[in-house]
This record gives C-alpha cells, sequence and structure tokens, in this order.
C-alpha cells in the first residue's frame, strides 16, 4: 500500500481524553426536550454529532439549527476548559515529527471547534507538523460523517487510496470506513478495545507511537487491508 498521508484524530488519539461529553450530551438532550423534539433513539448512549445528525432528519431546518447552535456553544465552552488542561499522550510529539521527517503528508481532522483546536496546538507548538486541520467549524457534517475526512484529503491533494486515519473512537472508524480508506483504531481514548474491535477498524494499535512502524511495514510489504 502506498501511504502518501495520514489523518489523525486529536482527543484520545494525540492527546490525553479530558472531555466530559457525557456531561455535553446531558445538556444537550435538555435542550432538545424543551423543544419537545426528543425521540427514544435520543439517548445519552450515542455520540453528540450521531444526535444531532439523527435530529436533522426529523427536525425542521430552524429548529435543528436552533439546536445545533446551542450544542456548540455547549462544546465550546467544554474545549475551552480543556484545552487549558489538557496532556500531550506521551511520545507523541516525536511520533509526529517521526511523520513528518518520513515525508509523509500528516492532516489533524477533530470533532472539536476551531478555538479549542487552536489553544491545544498552539500550547504544545504542533502546528507545524500538521498540513491542513479541519474542525466542526470547516464542515457542516463531522464524524461519523465523511465529509471532514474527504475535505482534508482534498485540502492535501491526495486520493483516499493514499491514506489512512487514525483515531481513538468508532466514529473515526466510522468515518473512515464512509469515506472510503482504511482505519487504525489506537487504543488510549475512553472506548475498550473490544468496543474498538466490534467496530472493525483495518488495523488496531496500543497508540500513535505504535503508528511508524505500522506504515513501515505496510510500505515493505505492499500490504492490502
Amino acid at each position: 500500500m502506498k501511504i502518501k498521508a495520514v489523518v489523525l484524530d486529536m482527543d484520545g488519539t494525540i492527546t490525553k481524553f479530558n472531555l466530559d461529553f457525557m456531561d455535553a450530551r446531558r445538556r444537550a438532550l435538555r435542550e432538545i426536550d424543551k423543544l419537545n423534539l426528543r425521540t427514544p433513539d435520543l439517548t445519552e448512549q450515542i455520540s453528540l454529532y450521531m444526535i444531532l445528525g439523527k435530529l436533522k432528519q426529523t427536525a425542521d431546518v430552524e429548529a435543528y439549527r436552533s439546536i445545533r447552535r446551542k450544542v456548540y456553544s455547549i462544546l465550546e465552552e467544554m474545549e475551552h476548559k480543556a484545552a487549558a488542561e489538557v496532556a500531550l499522550y506521551p511520545g507523541a510529539a516525536d511520533t509526529l515529527r517521526k511523520l513528518r521527517d518520513s515525508s509523509l503528508k500528516v492532516g489533524l481532522v477533530t470533532n472539536n471547534g476551531r478555538k479549542g483546536t487552536d489553544l491545544t496546538l498552539k500550547r504544545y507548538n504542533l502546528g507545524g507538523f500538521f498540513e491542513a486541520v479541519i474542525t466542526r467549524d470547516d464542515c457542516e457534517d463531522m464524524k461519523p460523517a465523511p465529509d471532514p475526512v474527504l475535505k482534508i484529503l482534498d485540502d492535501m491533494h491526495v486520493s483516499r487510496n493514499e491514506a489512512i486515519l487514525v483515531g481513538d473512537g468508532v466514529m473515526d472508524i466510522m468515518a473512515a470506513r464512509a469515506a472510503g480508506i482504511p482505519s487504525v483504531a489506537v487504543a488510549t481514548g475512553p472506548f475498550t478495545s473490544s468496543r474498538l474491535l466490534e467496530a472493525e477498524p483495518d488495523y488496531f494499535l496500543g497508540s500513535i507511537n505504535d503508528l511508524p512502524a505500522l506504515i513501515e511495514k505496510l510500505t515493505e510489504t505492499k500490504h492490502e487491508p
């Protein structure tokens, strides 16, 4: 497999996961309840972006946009606080350096907003490692939809058969599959290894630090996922 680009998730992949998404989901669902738009499939057990995706199909345009604005406001508040306390995953900076030095294009796709993302990247001086960065402020629909993945591939001028996506969540695996690129799951986020494997990633690693070795192996063996 000829790999020209690596698309990385942020929280739980290059940084230690420190976002309280369960609280954010509860707050979002309370806002949905106020508008009497709650349906049985909208629960705390699915991601905020899946909640919004389902709501988009059932609510009228204005109601959906109103809820999305409120949800994004909740997320921005949470992400701003988290960015001030976030820790880089041990070895992540060295791994990013190895990827850059190997002439690979490296992109970042996060469901976080631009403000929180920029704060994190600036705090650890990571911006120079990425060819492109896509946040929820850059795309209408976010992971698990394929849109942000396809957008970053276009921005980096690489095709789907030349890239892999690396992330710690089921949404990353789903987004990669929907975009038609191989997925690499890493066991450094809030999901258990068994839950990640249930989602059937193409590859499974202990952490992002195992990624250079995987890429080298794939390149040498020309193995297709």
